[in-house]
């Protein structure tokens, strides 16, 4: 799957867990500020398996620096589609992304701050905008919105960092399944890789199921890129933009509840 891709699959992932709305699946639900941040946040994990390769969306997002890193990524897990694509990294990702929550930090205004989650924050939100081209384009920019939303995060919703790790673990998990179903599939055993035989590498339809590098693949998309998967990308656009709209709406009608209690509330009291 392509960047935008992986990045709208993963945000339908979230909302379709966390929303109570009726289209949602709703079995992990979350506040209506959890559902729309977390899309965000679960866009951008679902980048990560693909810091294996040096010009994927995370490695073009920060210049040289995140370029580095991306090739770092790629010799350390063995290159594009190894050990980068597999569950174990994903739960090692998801562990990593709980252990930051100890690293704190003292700043001025905001007190003491989980800086490690902080910075996980600020890296997956800067991805999806990346990959959703949401912001104005520049490294700066990027970055510059990703910082804005992640103070306001410690500033006002700092609790919403407690489900970090589920939505690195969920983005993950979606981008390997946008990976298997396509045509170059994925090392499932890796560090192992079983080859299939010599005479069954022709046979009509194992041969695209089980690939004569070993990898495994349900091609349903065809290559990557193809009209299927931005067909499938269009839809889960819209279903998660709907999900997130029906949050947009909860949240608006609670503020506007709180901020009319309180209006009677001084009302009230002015007349005592």
């Amino acid at each position: 799957m392509m960047g935008a891709s992986h990045a709208v699959s993963g945000a339908a992932a979230w909302v379709a867990l966390t929303s109570t709305a009726p289209i949602a699946l709703g079995t992990h639900p979350l506040e209506p500020q959890g559902v729309i941040l977390g899309a965000l946040v679960t866009a951008g994990a679902a980048l990560l398996p693909d810091a294996d390769h040096h010009s994927a969306t995370i490695a073009r997002s920060g210049g040289f620096l995140t370029r580095g890193l991306a090739g770092a990524a790629g010799a350390a897990s063995g290159g594009h589609r190894h050990g980068l694509h597999t569950a174990l990294a994903a739960v090692g990702a998801a562990l990593l992304t709980g252990f930051a929550d100890r690293l704190t930090a003292t700043v001025p205004l905001l007190g003491t701050i989980p800086l490690g989650s902080a910075l996980v924050l600020l890296a997956l939100v800067a991805f999806a905008n990346k990959a959703l081209d949401l912001g104005r384009s520049g490294v700066v920019n990027l970055w510059a919105g990703a910082a804005l939303v992640t103070v306001a995060v410690l500033a006002w919703a700092p609790e919403q960092l407690e489900w970090l790790p589920q939505a690195v673990l969920v983005g993950f998990v979606v981008h390997l399944v946008g990976d298997l179903i396509t045509t170059g599939g994925l090392p499932l055993l890796w560090p192992f890789l079983v080859k299939p035989p010599r005479r069954l590498r022709k046979a009509p339809v194992l041969r695209r199921i089980w690939l004569a590098n070993g990898y495994v693949a349900l091609p349903v998309l065809g290559r990557t890129g193809s009209a299927r998967e931005q067909a499938l990308t269009a839809v889960l656009s819209l279903y998660a933009g709907a999900l997130v709209v029906v949050a947009a709406g909860q949240l608006i009608g609670r503020i506007g509840s709180a901020a009319s209690a309180v209006s009677t509330g001084g009302a009230v009291a002015g007349l005592g």
